[in-house]
């Protein structure tokens, strides 16, 4: 079994010595009393959001209330390989990076912490910190890129909030389990302007079990978060029934300003309730991993695929990580002198 990833090792121990305020995370976990999944809506690759979930997770009051932890950084129809990793078993490497890799989403995933929720989750059962074994669900579409070689072969795995909605549907609620769901933000608004193209993960969940799930965005402006009164980080406040339920859902976004104009929905009609984590910053994967020229090659095809199908273009992206990933390879690794 390989090691942890020194970036996710260092992000673990930092969640391990800085202590979340009790009541965020208790005040969470209450949620589980009367809804069967807790829905947190991250920011892409926010070590700050995902300091607090590996709080989260190690906090037995919250983590041995939930049987799943269910993500979307995870192809379900590799459920069999989490089932061993998590419970102990051991697992090459090509077979770990294949869970979060195997995706439509071609990039984001690398970043460590996503794998640091998988390890998490093999730690505390290894450790038995909760009475029972806690599972890792993955709940992205269960597609297969050996198998995809046209827009037309990848096109049945397009609705991927459908695809998540369906895995919680049928191995937590079905279940009569509780879970949390790590999702992006994207996923977890119960309400939008453009239903017409489509559900959301939580909008769907809700429709077809109204009140199982409670979904929670975070405020990553400190200003917002003062705003809204949302105290010291991390904070957490349910929007229902409290002052923030009729204020704009804007104030939940990146930069957000008082001159900003608040408009559209609410916080109330999007979320259940909202965390304040202390700001949003990103943290990447060294770009060394991208000189894998199998891996970069398929990176590659798959982007290639995926422009085809949407128009987004990640082909002159990974030709960037490739030279970066040369450029600090060189830099670590220079020349002996002559």
């Amino acid at each position: 079994m390989s090691a942890v990833p020194l970036a996710a090792a260092a992000m673990l121990l930092l969640a391990a010595s800085v202590p979340a305020r009790a009541d965020a995370i208790a005040d969470i976990a209450k949620q589980l009393d009367t809804h069967s999944v807790v829905q947190i809506g991250e920011l892409h690759r926010s070590l700050q959001i995902h300091t607090f979930l590996q709080q989260m997770l190690r906090d037995p009051r919250f983590v041995c209330r939930v049987d799943d932890v269910a993500v979307e950084f995870g192809n379900s129809r590799l459920q069999t390989l989490a089932d061993v990793y998590t419970s102990g078993g051991a697992l090459t490497e090509t077979q770990i990076t294949s869970m979060y890799r195997e995706t439509s989403v071609p990039l984001t995933w690398n970043t460590p912490v996503y794998r640091a929720v998988y390890d998490t989750v093999r730690d505390i059962n290894a450790k038995h910190l909760c009475a029972h074994p806690v599972r890792l669900v993955l709940a992205d579409a269960p597609l297969e890129w050996s198998k995809i070689e046209t827009p037309k072969d990848l096109e049945p795995f397009a609705d991927r909030d459908t695809a998540m909605a369906d895995m919680v549907e049928r191995e937590v609620i079905a279940k009569r389990h509780h879970a949390l769901l790590i999702t992006g933000e994207f996923h977890a608004e119960k309400k939008t302007s453009d239903e017409a193209d489509g559900l959301r993960t939580a909008q769907t969940i809700e429709r077809r079990h109204p009140g199982a799930l409670f979904s929670i965005v975070t405020v990553p402006a400190p200003a917002a978060a003062e705003a809204l009164r949302m105290g010291p980080a991390p904070s957490f406040k349910a929007a229902h029934g409290s002052d923030i339920e009729h204020a704009s859902f804007t104030m939940t976004k990146p930069g957000w300003t008082a001159s900003r104009p608040a408009k559209g929905f609410t916080i109330g009609e999007v979320a259940d309730g909202v965390l304040y984590v202390g700001g949003d910053s990103s943290l990447f994967p060294s770009p060394q991993i991208y000189l894998d020229r199998v891996y970069a090659k398929e990176l590659r095809r798959r982007a290639a695929i995926i422009k085809a199908m949407t128009g987004q273009d990640f082909v002159a992206v990974v030709d960037d990580l490739v030279k970066e990933g040369r450029d600090q390879d060189a830099l670590a690794n220079p020349p002996p002198p002559h």
